[in-house]
């Protein structure tokens, strides 16, 4: 999980401050923005199937990205899967660094949600009624993932970001 040291580094200042600022922010265009982005990477990687790694410090900057889009969009997760893909992450090392990478921002605009008074008790609450669920699901994609050929799981990927990107997109 070397790859979420230099995300980190990027994502935690940027959360905080997507956090802040998100009462102020627009968020319809700052979604379609992050739909083309997501339907674009797509289509360069499609032309660009063997992309060099990005180094440390274009990780950092992903980060800064993902941590500002998470904190204004609710969740930016699916701006990161490129490049955790461009880095030869897959299966598990490509879920466990998504997920490590997701808890530091959630835990960070959650905070910075709290202090800006964005926070309110009934929102704690249903990410606490949330909680099994999303564990259940990580479960169980797990089970899942672990039969998927390396080809197959980054189409699954793609594919995930191009309908983000289209929901983006429309607005949803």
């Amino acid at each position: 999980m070397a790859a979420d040291r230099p995300f980190v580094l990027g994502a935690i200042p940027f959360a905080v401050s997507g956090a802040l600022l998100l009462a102020h922010a627009p968020p319809a265009p700052l979604k379609r923005l992050l739909g083309a982005f997501l339907i674009a990477v797509v289509v360069w990687r499609r032309r660009n199937p063997d992309p060099k790694p990005p180094s440390d410090k274009a990780f950092t900057a992903v980060g800064a990205a993902s941590g500002l889009g998470c904190a204004l969009l609710g969740s930016a997760g699916p701006m990161t899967a490129p490049f955790f893909l461009a880095k030869g992450l897959t299966h598990g090392a490509y879920i466990g660094t998504e997920a490590a990478s997701a808890l530091t921002l959630h835990l960070t605009k959650t905070t910075a949600y709290g202090v800006g008074d964005l926070l309110s008790r009934r929102v704690l609450l249903l990410g606490v009624a949330l909680t099994p669920a999303t564990l259940a699901g990580a479960w169980a994609g797990k089970r899942i993932v672990r039969r998927i050929r390396d080809q197959v799981f980054v189409r699954l990927i793609e594919a995930g970001l191009v309908v983000s990107g289209l929901l983006f997109l429309a607005g949803l």
